[in-house]
């Protein structure tokens, strides 16, 4: 579920919905049990609702950052957290579109992996929980007005995914 604002000189005005997440994270191991990764993704929601009008549109929140993340063993229960750089795009239900100069980001994560085939095979698939919260830039509408108040967001994603060591 995923939940954005922007607060547009003193009124509020925000959009919510279910979101999609997807990401991709490349990185190593310097330690045992220590991951530190760059992280390439975004979380984007489709048919939302908004306090303006019936129907939002379409929102997409774009990441670009870098993370670690810790495995605890033997139970392979991880927590991780990612800073990052953010992009922002909203569409309204008439096609008008607001683009966000880039902004910041943190995401934190825990959840458990398990083993998938012998383990000199080295894969994992694995369920966790992402809280994430990005604020934007200054806002510019694709008609050319520009505005100073940031679209902020909040989601918490069920993430699935699926890792190789």
């Amino acid at each position: 579920m995923a939940i954005t604002a922007r607060d547009i000189r003193g009124g509020e005005s925000q959009v919510s919905g279910w979101n999609g997440l997807l990401g991709l994270d490349i990185g190593g191991t310097p330690v045992e049990n220590l991951i530190v990764f760059g992280r390439l993704g975004g979380t984007a929601f489709d048919h939302a609702r908004s306090s303006d009008s019936p129907n939002a549109g379409s929102a997409f929140f774009g990441v670009f950052g870098a993370g670690a993340r810790y495995h605890f063993m033997p139970i392979d229960w991880y927590a991780s957290g990612v800073l990052a750089m953010t992009a922002v795009s909203v569409t309204n239900d008439v096609g008008e579109g607001q683009d966000a100069g880039p902004g910041f980001a943190f995401e934190v994560e825990t959840g458990k992996n398990w083993w998938a085939g012998s383990y000199r095979d080295r894969w994992t698939v694995g369920l966790g929980l992402r809280f994430a919260y990005l604020r934007s830039g200054a806002v510019s509408a694709r008609s050319g007005e520009r505005s100073d108040d940031p679209w902020q967001a909040t989601a918490i994603s069920l993430v699935f995914s699926t890792a190789y060591n």
